[in-house]
């Protein structure tokens, strides 16, 4: 059986006062992560989450310390718990179909601090198998968010050289 890995970094490191507490709990959640009260680093040495669970009292008491800060993940977090059951002891995010992405960019958009937030990921597999290495940038600015992966660079070089795509 073959594991696949994405090694991941986030950078800059990312100034707390930037994020509202629940942004920063979710993003503890997500990614594995170091820093101190001034700025977090995130990273994952085997792969970011996809799910984030977390105690429904401690989700409400973070939707409660509002700090007036534009959040999309916070209007997420009101929908999602509009849906669901609030007498579980625990909330499931699935980040999957939310993605990450909107909590950063939303603190770009906030911080005078940082004009992008870049994430560099690594695909591997303990396999050589052609679809389990690569890689991906992300370049996250207030206006937008740009990902292009190893593969879909090969494809716009081959396609500016007049080449066919590579089969998969």
């Amino acid at each position: 059986m073959a594991d696949y890995h994405s090694p991941t970094v986030v950078q800059p490191d990312i100034p707390v006062a930037a994020m509202t507490p629940l942004e920063r709990r979710l993003l503890c959640e997500l990614f594995e992560h170091e820093g101190n009260d001034q700025a977090v680093y995130f990273f994952a040495s085997d792969n970011v989450a996809d799910t984030a669970w977390i105690a429904t009292a401690e989700l409400v008491e973070l939707l409660d310390q509002d700090t007036g800060m534009v959040s999309r993940i916070a209007d997420v977090v009101r929908a999602e718990i509009a849906k669901g059951d609030l007498g579980e002891d625990e909330f499931e995010l699935d980040f999957s179909m939310i993605g990450y992405d909107l909590i950063f960019q939303d603190i770009v958009r906030r911080s005078p601090d940082l004009d992008h937030v870049q994430i560099i990921a690594a695909w591997t597999c303990t396999k050589m198998r052609p679809d389990g290495f690569g890689g991906m940038a992300t370049v996250i600015t207030a206006d937008n968010v740009h990902s292009m992966s190893t593969a879909s660079y090969v494809e716009e070089v081959l396609g500016r050289l007049g080449e066919p795509p590579p089969s998969t």
